[in-house]
């Protein structure tokens, strides 16, 4: 049985051996991304003629990502969205004020989701970790097995 496993196992790492160079990992290093913040009313004044849609307040970002686990968000800022087209027009400081007060709006510092913040770090933090363990682990195994060995003889 032994033997068979063995021979399964090597048949397989020279099958992807070969396959290896033709293998892409999925990244991404300047994904943008679009988060709607909040609705503003319907108004002549957020009303674009070219996407015959409304704007709203939205949250422009971009991300890196490795095997789809966000890493990293960046040159995040705050603009007028239209969510079904993924279009942003970018707002002043001055006049992202003036539409919080204007339409008392609570902006946070950072909108973003949780699983964009934290979910890909936490998940490569703790790959990291178990792979520590398991090496760990698999260096001292004497100190982690509790055989009793008895040399003494009977009397």
């Amino acid at each position: 049985m032994r033997r068979i496993f063995i021979a399964i196992m090597l048949t397989l790492v020279f099958y992807s051996v070969d396959a290896a160079p033709r293998i892409r990992v999925p990244y991404c290093s300047d994904c943008m991304y679009i988060t709607k913040v909040a609705d503003l009313p319907d108004s002549a004044s957020f009303y674009s003629k070219e996407y015959n849609a409304y704007a709203d307040l939205g949250y422009v970002y971009k991300q890196l990502w490795f095997v789809w686990l966000p890493i990293w968000n960046y040159e995040g800022q705050y603009a007028l969205i239209i969510k079904d087209k993924d279009v942003y027009f970018d707002i002043s400081e001055d006049e992202l004020k003036e539409l919080a007060e204007t339409h008392k709006i609570a902006l946070p510092s950072n909108p973003v989701g949780l699983w964009d913040k934290l979910g890909g770090k936490a998940i490569i933090i703790l790959a990291i970790a178990l792979g520590i363990w398991a090496y760990v682990d698999k260096k001292n195994p004497a100190e982690n097995s509790e055989v009793a060995v008895d040399k003494g003889e009977a009397v």
